[in-house]
């Protein structure tokens, strides 16, 4: 076989919520331009935990690694900068942020300004240059409407310094569906936290992922894996809460003495799950800031699931307590409180199960949200919001 014929046949597999399997004739560089010896098949870290990196060595499994793409932003979404020769492509979603555009042509690629590229800011050939060291492929061009031939290289993977796998020369992704813009020259997460996963979109820099290390700082390896304990405990939380509810009521217990002193058994019940759960999904938002997205998800979804119970089993009975005769009564204290209490808990309800349903792969494509990320921090400032109004309905109802 050619040296040309193994080149073409090197192809990166993505694993489903595994690491890259790499076959074919490929060289592997550090951070460092060091060759690291590989041979035949091998796999690559994509959960950025693993002890023996660049290499693989099983801890996505017990990590929960999730290799779900969160982003809605479409791996084809180009924007297009045109000046009186060259025109330069740009693709946000695959970004790595290595700077090297900023940093080597500011005229052209203008930090904080609108719009960001200024085609016509160099000489064409000095933004030629730069596009060309676009190691993740985000930035292209093309001249006249022609673009560049694909350039010269071997298959060469390099694990850049606590960054990502930038691949360059011939190597097929496969990737379900995921593809690079420039098939010769694209970066891949290592992290494990992009949300545009198998590329990445620069989350390495805001977990500040460490190479050296093994398991990153928030990626939890519990006992049976993150995955089958998340599914027990949760499943016991949320129908345990149910069953707890049932239970009271079966046993006439509604209205029983409460054990955080002049509230009943369930008001009590209801207000100790309700902080919790707060602080339950204020948890979840830092396991996301870190990059531990499957215990992220997992969290998540028992919370709001919880709150569900809540909600259906509890609190709307208790708007029986809060009815009103005319719109008068809402200048009432003890009444109005409850009103809002309700209005913004059915909105931020129905944000938390539609947040669940799209993280979790359980929503339609076409019904996907692309500002998923704000309506989550927006959601959980309504959780939060929802509290504390609970804790004034709890002051008004049993301490006033």
């Amino acid at each position: 076989m050619s040296v040309q014929a193994s080149a073409a046949a090197t192809a990166i597999e993505v694993v489903k919520n595994g690491p890259y399997r790499v076959s074919g004739a490929c060289r592997v560089h550090n951070a460092r331009g060091e060759e690291v010896p590989v041979r035949g098949r091998f796999a690559l870290c994509r959960c950025g935990s693993s002890a023996n990196k660049p290499f693989c060595d099983g801890t996505h499994a017990n990590i929960g690694f999730d290799g779900t793409r969160f982003t809605t932003v479409p791996p084809d979404a180009v924007q297009t900068y045109r000046g009186k020769r060259i025109t330069i492509h740009d693709n946000r979603a695959l970004c790595a942020h290595s700077g090297i555009c900023t940093d080597g042509l500011p005229g052209v690629f203008r930090l904080g300004k609108e719009p960001w590229i200024a085609a016509d800011g160099a000489d064409a050939a000095a933004a030629i240059a730069i596009v060309q060291r676009c190691p993740s492929g985000a930035l292209g061009y093309s001249i006249e409407g022609v673009p560049p031939p694909a350039g010269p290289g071997g298959p060469l993977i390099t694990a850049s310094a606590n960054g990502p796998y930038f691949v360059s020369g011939a190597v097929e992704l496969r990737a379900d569906g995921a593809r690079p813009r420039e098939p010769g020259r694209y970066a891949l997460c290592r992290c494990g936290g992009s949300k545009n996963k198998p590329f990445c979109d620069g989350t390495h820099w805001a977990i500040r992922f460490d190479e050296s290390r093994g398991r990153q700082a928030g990626m939890f390896a519990p006992p049976l894996g993150l995955r089958t304990l998340s599914f027990i405990l949760g499943g016991l939380l949320v129908v345990g809460a149910a069953v707890a509810i049932v239970v009271v009521e079966a046993a006439g217990k509604w209205s029983a003495s409460g054990f955080l002193g002049p509230g009943g058994l369930i008001p009590d019940f209801n207000l100790t799950l309700e902080l919790l759960l707060v602080a339950g999904l204020t948890f979840g938002g830092w396991l996301a800031k870190r990059g531990n997205i499957a215990a992220h998800r997992y969290n998540q979804t028992v919370w709001v699931l919880v709150n569900a119970v809540l909600v259906a089993l509890i609190m709307a009975r208790g708007m029986d307590n809060a009815a009103l005769e005319s719109a008068s009564d809402l200048t009432k204290l003890h009444l109005l409180v409850p009103w809002l209490h309700a209005l913004l808990g059915a909105a931020t309800v129905a944000a938390g199960l539609w947040l669940v349903l799209q993280m979790n792969g359980w929503l339609p494509r076409r019904l996907h949200l692309r500002g998923w990320k704000t309506l989550m921090r927006i959601t959980l400032a309504g959780y939060w919001t929802v509290a504390v109004l609970g804790l004034a309905i709890y002051y008004l109802w049993f301490m006033r």
